[in-house]
């Protein structure tokens, strides 16, 4: 076996070493002679080469075999080998669980590695993806115009920050609007677009802000996004504009938006679309309003108000827990109810939601590409976009129901519902409806109900179901037209081109952009969010074995109060008080006797008695 230099022994002899599983010793590792044994010891293996003068190349003059066991352990396997060799693993999923890693590599090479060499492997890899991260930025405004020519009309507008004339354009912000995606919301999709943001969390610091629509089977669909440097009113300002004009949404009239109480985001809505009605998250709400109110008695009585679709039944239900805290009944009605509660929200949108779920449902599809920069991000969104509009073409394809499948099992569960009903005609579609200690009028002409629980949705109530099958007639022809399978296929209808990759790319004859300064965040870096405290309680509840300690009242071990525990007693810096025997001690013998000795009881024979 003949080598060119050095460098190929090396690799042949640690090739070797990896493949039979046998941990080599180099002794001699010179340009010109290389000698290697097994570290094993007593074993015979020899792994010798050097240089031949006659052919001018190095030569392998002795290979002996192994009289050793398998090693599990193999100093020739090192981070830059397992860098090598699960490149692509690693870049597919950053986040890759050492433990896991240290597994893998076990059944595949049978070698046991120590966890700081995955450790080291993975941040080797890591560094050199995130040595792109210069050229990323660099890549977007190519990738901008990439994106218009694959979908004509898609918005991208890319906002850069030059500190000078003279210096490189700095990123700042950048919108993406797909013009197939704007056209399906426009066609198939209900007046009520979902707002949020969320960090970040790759060497790119800053906020993806986004705008999610409802199709026709009550899930999300993405309209539009965009990388910010932070979540403030200018930047909510700036992409509310761009979306804005976009649906050509004027002042919001006819419009109902989503969302939580983010930075800077309710101004903006109010100066830009201030004839919109605003709903605001009822589950974010609530997390704030148990940090102060934590009797889980009191829980109940908030959902009940926020779901409560009269005005009336929200008044009901707001005097019962004023009847048990007049605090927490204030302080909830803080953020005003017209945003939270059921009773105040419009009808014209055919939306009863109180959260904002289906943002978050977006955020969650996307944990991975945000540990991305720019470039690898934006374009992640696209692709995980483009699949899911094709599986859902698919899927629709395979329904024979005219409407989607969640809207015919909400119905279903209305008609269960509808069996406790009992009616009283009134003439011309008319009828009164009794539901248990409740009564409702409903007008089958107007297709609307008192409870407002029709109007709010689109799927008939149990009081229109009842009197819908009284007069013959089929419950699914009364389903709003916004949940039909047409208006589904309409959405879907409009698919997203692919596109081609960086090389095929025309370069744009612009200054390359250049990544913003490098922000340290203070404290250990964070990759999960911090949950809510019913968030928390969920968690728990994953082990049934395990008892939380929420609400769980303690008591002293010293003084036998509750509130505290012993490290904390109040008592333990206490000066001790005297006790009566000590008082009686201080004071001298008295006319009984010197009494029982210390530690002995009544029945003791030893000691003096009285």
């Amino acid at each position: 076996m003949v080598f060119t230099n050095i460098r190929e022994v090396r690799a042949a002899a640690n090739k070797h070493s990896i493949t039979e599983c046998k941990d080599l010793k180099f002794k001699k590792n010179e340009a010109k002679r290389f000698r290697a044994v097994c570290r094993f010891k007593g074993c015979q293996f020899l792994f010798f080469v050097s240089y031949d003068r006659s052919i001018n190349r190095l030569q392998l003059k002795t290979l002996t075999e192994h009289t050793c066991s398998q090693h599990w352990r193999n100093s020739r396997v090192r981070a830059e080998f397992i860098a090598m060799k699960y490149k692509r693993t690693i870049r597919c999923n950053p986040r890759w669980k050492l433990r896991e890693m240290r597994a893998t590599i076990r059944e595949d090479i049978g070698t046991d590695v120590y966890q700081s060499i995955c450790a080291r492997a993975k941040k080797l890899v890591l560094q050199k993806t995130q040595g792109c991260y210069v050229d990323e930025f660099g890549l977007l405004w190519t990738y901008a115009e990439e994106m218009r020519k694959a979908d004509p009309g898609t918005t991208v507008k890319i906002k850069v920050d030059r500190l000078n004339p003279e210096n490189k354009p700095l990123f700042q912000r950048m919108y993406v609007g797909f013009a197939s995606l704007r056209r399906g919301f426009l066609q198939g999709c209900r007046q009520i677009i979902g707002l949020d943001g969320c960090f970040l969390k790759g060497l790119c610091k800053g906020e993806l802000l986004s705008a999610i629509g409802r199709d026709a089977n009550d899930q999300m669909y993405p309209i539009a996004w965009a990388v910010v440097e932070v979540e403030s009113k200018d930047s909510w300002s700036w992409f509310l504009e761009l979306l804005a004009s976009d649906l050509s949404l004027g002042e919001g009239s006819g419009w109902s938006i989503s969302s939580d109480q983010q930075k800077g985001l309710i101004p903006a809505i109010a100066s830009l679309l201030p004839a919109a009605e605003h709903r605001l998250c009822a589950r974010h709400i609530f997390c704030n309003w148990r940090k102060v109110h934590k009797n889980l008695e009191w829980h109940p009585y908030f959902w009940e108000c926020a779901k409560s679709t009269t005005v009336m039944k929200f008044n009901h239900a707001y005097k019962k827990l004023e009847s048990r805290n007049k605090k927490a009944a204030q302080d909830m009605v803080r953020v005003p109810k017209e945003q939270w509660c059921k009773a105040f929200f419009s009808t014209m949108v055919k939306c009863d939601s109180v959260d904002n779920n289906i943002s978050e449902t977006f955020n969650a599809s996307i944990v991975e590409a945000r540990h991305k920069p720019p470039y690898s991000l934006l374009d992640d969104i696209r692709v995980l976009t483009m699949e899911r509009i094709a599986k859902k073409q698919e899927a629709a394809s395979k329904w024979t129901s005219p409407f989607c499948p969640k809207i015919m099992k909400k119905l279903e569960i209305n008609a269960k519902e509808s069996r406790i009903c009992r009616i009283v005609t009134c003439g011309n579609h008319e009828y009164e409806v009794n539901h248990g200690d409740e009564r409702y009028k409903l007008r089958l002409g107007a297709e609307t109900c008192s409870c407002r629980a029709w109007d709010l949705s689109g799927i008939p109530c149990p009081h229109a179901i009842t009197c819908l099958v009284y007069e013959g007639k089929d419950p699914v022809d009364y389903i709003s037209n916004w949940y039909s399978v047409a208006k589904y296929n309409a959405t879907y209808s409009n698919t997203m081109s692919g596109m081609d990759g960086p090389r095929q790319w025309v370069p744009v004859n612009l200054d390359p952009i250049q990544p913003p300064p490098f922000r340290a965040m203070p404290g250990r870096p964070k990759k999960k969010r911090r949950l809510s405290a019913d968030e928390i309680l969920q968690k728990d509840k994953k082990n049934p074995h395990k008892l939380s300690r929420v609400n769980r009242i303690i008591f002293c071990s010293k003084c036998k109060q509750s509130g505290h525990n012993s490290r904390t007693c109040p008592t333990k810096n206490a000066p001790p008080v005297a006790c009566a025997t000590s008082v009686r001690a201080s004071q001298g013998p008295t006319g009984r006797g010197r009494g029982r000795g210390r530690g002995r009881g009544r029945g003791s024979s030893r000691g003096r008695g009285r």
